[in-house]
This record gives structure tokens, sequence and C-alpha cells, in this order.
């Protein structure tokens, strides 16, 4: 009865080690992604002040052909 407890304790402690190494390496990650799309998010946004008439008329054409595209099913 004794050592049966004394492995729940130890399992318990175990599992509570995981627990805190698995919260600190999700932490990591989660900073490492928001950091990488902070960058990503700048980088796109000064592209596009850089030319944003470019980009306009990217949309725009982009949706005009998914705009075609998606009317000429429907005839």
């Amino acid at each position: 009865m004794q050592e049966e407890q004394e492995e729940i304790k130890d399992l318990k402690h175990t599992i509570s080690e995981l627990t805190a190494k698995f919260e600190d390496k999700y932490n990591e990650l989660s900073e490492s992604i928001g950091k990488a799309v902070m960058e990503k998010k700048e980088s796109a946004e000064a592209k596009v002040n850089e030319n944003p008439f470019a980009y306009m008329a990217g949309a725009f054409v982009g949706g005009v052909l998914v705009g075609y595209l998606l009317g000429r099913g429907k005839d």
C-alpha cells in the first residue's frame, strides 16, 4: 500500500514537471510565432506603402477575374 502511494506521488510529480515544461515551450513558441507574424506584417505594410497603386490595381484585377469566373458558371 505504501509503495503504491509512493508511485502515485512520483507520477504526480513527473506529470507536474512535464506540464511545466510544456507550458514553457508553448510560451516560447507562441512568442516566436508572434514576432515572426509582426515582422511579416511590417514588411508587407512597407511594400504596400512604397507602391500602393500597384497593389490596388492587382486587387482590382483579381476581383474582376474572380467575379467573371463565378458569374460565368451561373449561365
